[in-house]
């Protein structure tokens, strides 16, 4: 998939995982997680590819009604 980067900081549980990824399906993104770290405690990394047109705004109120940074690389 070509694209960019989402990196998800400060993930805090597998419910923040699920929220990230129910509204890039709501925006109908085509998504790919790709990598988290650490992968197996929490708070996490969690990095997604997306495309590159994303409107990141509605994964910004998320991040911030949950405490989480974003950034596309």
């Amino acid at each position: 998939m070509d694209g960019t980067t989402l990196r998800v900081a400060n993930v805090g549980s597998e419910d923040d995982i699920e929220a990230v990824r129910d509204v890039l399906d709501e925006l109908g993104v085509a998504y790919e997680h790709v990598d988290s770290d650490p992968e197996d405690s929490y708070p996490q990394t969690a990095y997604f590819q997306i495309p590159s047109d994303l409107d990141d705004a509605p994964l910004a109120r998320l991040a911030g009604e949950r405490g989480m940074d974003i950034e596309l690389l």
